[in-house]
This record gives C-alpha cells, sequence and structure tokens, in this order.
C-alpha cells in the first residue's frame, strides 16, 4: 500500500507506481521558509482548544463533586479550589478578548499616525 511507504518527513519511496500527488502541502521545495502568521494561527487555535477542554474538565470535576455529596471528605476544598479554577479562567478569557481589541487599536492608530507623520516629511 502506497500510504504505508510514505515516511514520517513527508518523503515516499512509491516504487514502480510513480504516482505523486497534484496538490499536496508536502511536494514543494523543502528549504521553503516556514510562513509564520500561519504557524501562529494553528498555535493560537490549538491554544484555544485546550483552554476549552481545561474549562470542560473543571466543570465536569465540579459536577461530580456536587453529586458526590458533603459526606465526601474532601467536599469543601474541591468545590472551593475548582470554583476559583473555573472563575479564573473565564476571568482571563474576558481579559484576553478586552486586551486583543485594545491592542488591535492601538496598532491600528499607531500605524495611522505613522503614516501621517511620514507624508507630512
Amino acid at each position: 500500500m502506497a500510504s504505508e511507504e510514505i515516511e514520517l518527513n513527508g518523503d515516499a519511496s512509491r516504487g514502480d507506481s510513480g504516482e505523486r500527488p497534484q496538490n499536496s502541502r508536502w511536494s514543494g521545495n523543502r528549504n521553503t521558509p516556514i510562513n509564520m502568521n500561519h504557524y501562529a494561527n494553528k498555535k493560537s487555535a490549538a491554544e484555544s482548544m485546550l483552554d476549552i477542554a481545561l474549562l470542560m474538565a473543571n466543570a465536569s470535576q465540579l459536577k461530580t463533586v456536587v453529586e458526590l455529596g458533603p459526606s465526601f471528605s474532601f467536599y469543601t476544598p474541591l468545590i472551593s479550589l475548582i470554583s476559583i479554577s473555573l472563575i479564573l479562567q473565564i476571568i482571563v478569557g474576558v481579559l484576553l478578548i478586552f486586551i486583543d481589541e485594545n491592542v488591535s487599536h492601538f496598532s491600528t492608530e499607531t500605524h495611522r499616525s505613522q503614516t501621517q507623520s511620514a507624508a507630512g516629511a
């Protein structure tokens, strides 16, 4: 099978069949520069998914502890710690939204002022 012959680095020894994918991402030159914007977008998306996974895990743990009830020996500390974790995650998420909006607004105004000063000089 051809898929078994593909190595981890993307090269393939295709034998006699000579089949070559037409629009493959990996068929280009290996020395081409990395698109850092694409990398940053993928990294940001992966971090967001991990943040959501952590939020869901904390919510699930809180649900489990509440279902166990106050008879559980560590009921109060677990409720407190999980609740603090959830609250902090929500605060950080909201702050990141506002920081991102302010940074993009600031960079737009900085670019505009630099363009105007360059045009005036």
